[in-house]
């Protein structure tokens, strides 16, 4: 285990974003579809959302995926710990103002309720849906404890819970957040260490059964392992290819793209994003674990400039940084 750098933190930032802001006009698309794009990572594409897509945003926006992984970040710089009242206040203040962008319905019903007063504790439906939201969220948890292993589960569950609370939803924040921190602290990625680590940290046996697979299936054919990995939640039907938003095959899936690649940031997004279905989400994993671990210099530097708020997010990183190695 090695200490991280300034840039690593500021890598998974920003490269949750640029991947989030490159998939999100992808966002429900078949994989057959996305085939037949000769790039998906050279430049960001407009994005509408709403009814009749009539609201149009700038290029280069992301969405609710790295809105609430820098909330958190936020969060944790101003009070110097994982604060799940300050958390619900950060995303609070996104649905007041009306900036989030995308949000899923378990983190929507949630916040409802904590702007109507219900306490952050209590605020999430434990029988809500399985979906990706705490996961996709988590890597500021994971950097803040890549040296503290036993703070981690508690962290996450903290940050998770204020919008959701099954368990598969935990169980997928934890495992992206241990794969952040391994990825950050270790200098080269032995994708058997990496998933030991990351399926010793799950509760479920059947996730952490799925998580070990995961070297089997980077051996298989790519169609292969995907089919396989969409298994394991609720496919779609017969109309194309695509991860669903549940929480398990999501991670899997950034997992598995990550572990591909995992010293190459460009090969990791373009292969998250041709998965298909919730490739924001996907991507936007697998950018925070391959920006962790190779930082910011391996996110080429016109998607780092072109991406919303670049400059504010990369200052996070190192406010982040600071807050934890420098204090």
């Amino acid at each position: 285990m090695s200490r991280p750098r300034p840039g690593q933190f500021v890598g998974a930032l920003i490269g949750c974003a640029v991947a989030d802001a490159l998939g999100a006009p992808l966002e429900g698309w078949f994989r057959e579809r996305i085939a037949k794009l000769p790039s998906v990572t050279d430049r960001y594409r407009p994005l509408s959302r709403g009814k009749d897509a009539v609201v149009r945003y700038p290029v280069g926006q992301y969405t609710d995926d790295t809105q609430l992984t820098v909330a958190i970040a936020r969060s944790i710089v101003a009070r110097g710990a994982v604060d799940g009242a300050e958390i619900a206040d950060e995303f609070a203040a996104l649905w007041r103002s009306g900036e989030i962008v995308g949000a899923g319905p378990v983190a929507h019903r949630a916040v409802q309720r904590l702007i109507e007063g219900v306490p952050w504790q209590d605020a999430a439906m434990p029988d809500d849906l399985p979906l990706n939201g705490a996961a996709m969220r988590i890597a500021p948890v994971g950097l803040w404890n890549c040296d503290r292993p036993d703070r981690l589960a508690d962290d996450v569950a903290t940050a998770s819970v204020v919008t959701h609370r099954h368990p598969v939803a935990i169980d997928a924040a934890m495992a992206v957040a241990t794969a952040v921190a391994h990825a950050v602290t270790a200098s080269v990625i032995e994708t058997p260490v990496f998933l030991d680590a990351v399926a010793a940290s799950v509760q479920n046996p059947g996730f952490a059964g799925h998580i070990q697979r995961l070297g089997d299936w980077l051996r298989s054919a790519e169609q292969t392992a995907l089919e396989a990995i969409a298994d394991t939640g609720q496919r779609r039907g017969d109309r194309g290819f695509g991860i669903p938003a549940l929480a398990e095959p999501t991670v899997l899936a950034a997992l598995y793209a990550f572990l591909r690649s995992p010293g190459d940031y460009v090969a990791t997004i373009d292969c998250a994003l041709r998965i298909g279905g919730d490739v924001d989400t996907i991507a936007a994993i697998a950018g925070a674990l391959s920006g962790a671990h190779n930082g910011v210099d391996a996110i080429p530097g016109h998607l780092v400039r072109g991406v919303k708020d670049s400059a504010e997010i990369m200052d996070l990183g190192r406010r982040l940084f600071a807050r934890r190695f420098d204090t």
